[in-house]
């Protein structure tokens, strides 16, 4: 089987899908991988080293998306790659379809089959490919909150640990999963005050077990929400309902709220964002000012430290991806291998998650009846 490896071209995307070591595994198994040149640049992998790993060097991305039995990228495709996917290889990436319409329509178009990371699900609900990029974009929300809360930022210019005698900086976390939990730890380990709000009682409890007990975790509630984003000086959003379009749990009156200066970093921007005036951003042109608040809403965070999150990407998904060629037949391997089932959000074209479906008003088909 033919794997290929797109050089990545979404604004400030650093990362490449597979390490060297992962290639020189899959040309051992009899397989054959097709990588776009410079695709690895950014993380440090040279195009010898892909070559010496047995990989071929491509010099075009055409060549990537018509030879391949297989695509696996990092995020989805943008505007330039989406004549590509008429039909195209089957597609291995991060997607949020919720999200973004216009690739849905081509997925659709193009009768494609594509398999979300994000979708991947272990039968006790976890995300095994998602859960490390979570935890990157938790930590990076932390610091990137922090650095802006500087004055030459135009932030209100507090300092999350403050000093002897003076109050500490505030921290309010959205949400208590992978990246939330990231979020609070990070901001509790420079000392501010943190607050996480989830909705769910078992994690809440499982949450108060775990994390030291300066950290609050309060329940989900319009009450509670007003009076957290009110007192931060950093809010973060990690909200996430898999495979859905995220909530709005914050409006824009909540924001007004806010203190001049303070800083909104909006992890779930990828599903939409849970914040009302959130709106998408790049690595390179990161932040915009709305109510006077800061907000920070990049929508591949992860992609600012390449490196390291490749080498967790990378080796995250590489087990699903032997899965995923381990036969010829899509079919067979979907029916023994129930979480990259789960993974499917297209199939020959037809959406196979209710959630998606519903966002756009488009026909929904379970993938058991198209298997």
């Amino acid at each position: 089987m033919i794997i290929g490896i797109p050089k990545e071209i979404k604004l400030g995307e650093g990362r490449v899908s597979l390490s060297p070591y992962n290639i020189e595994e899959l040309i051992n198994m009899g397989h054959s991988v097709l990588i776009e040149r410079n695709a690895g640049r950014n993380v440090g992998f040279t195009d010898d080293q892909y070559i010496n790993a047995g990989a071929k060097i491509s010099e075009t991305k055409r060549k990537i998306y018509t030879d391949s039995d297989i695509l696996v990228k990092v995020k989805e495709p943008v505007l330039e790659e989406l004549n590509y996917f008429i039909p195209g290889p089957i597609l291995f990436s991060f997607l949020h379809l919720s999200a973004v319409k216009e690739l849905t329509d081509v997925f659709m178009k193009g009768k494609s089959t594509a398999i979300a990371f994000e979708s991947v699900e272990l039968d006790d609900g976890h995300l095994p490919i998602l859960i490390p990029m979570s935890e990157i974009a938790g930590r990076m929300a932390l610091i990137k909150g922090a650095n802006l809360l500087a004055i030459h930022n135009k932030g209100k210019g507090i300092l999350l640990g403050g000093a002897a005698g003076v109050y500490r900086g505030n921290i309010t976390v959205l949400g208590g999963g992978t990246a939330g939990l990231s979020a609070a730890l990070a901001g509790y380990g420079l000392g501010a005050q943190v607050t996480i709000i989830e909705r769910s009682i078992a994690r809440i409890r499982y949450l108060k077990d775990i994390l030291p007990k300066g950290i609050n975790v309060i329940m989900s509630n319009i009450r509670n929400i007003r009076k957290s984003v009110k007192k931060a000086d950093i809010l973060i959003g990690t909200v996430l309902i898999p495979n859905a379009k995220a909530p709005r749990i914050v409006s824009r009156e909540m924001v007004r709220s806010m203190k001049s200066g303070s800083i909104i970093v909006d992890v779930s921007i990828d599903q939409g964002g849970c914040i009302e005036t959130s709106r998408p951003t790049t690595h390179e042109d990161p932040i915009y000012i709305e109510e006077e608040v800061i907000h920070y809403c990049v929508t591949n965070m992860p992609g600012a430290y390449p490196r390291t999150a490749t080498e967790a990407l990378s080796e995250s998904l590489f087990p699903y991806l032997l899965e995923l060629i381990s036969d010829d037949d899509i079919v067979k391997v979907l029916k023994r291998n129930p979480p990259l089932k789960r993974g499917v959000n297209l199939f020959k074209g037809n959406i196979t998650i209710k959630e998606i479906a519903d966002t756009f008003h488009y026909p929904y088909k379970p993938i058991e009846e198209l298997l």
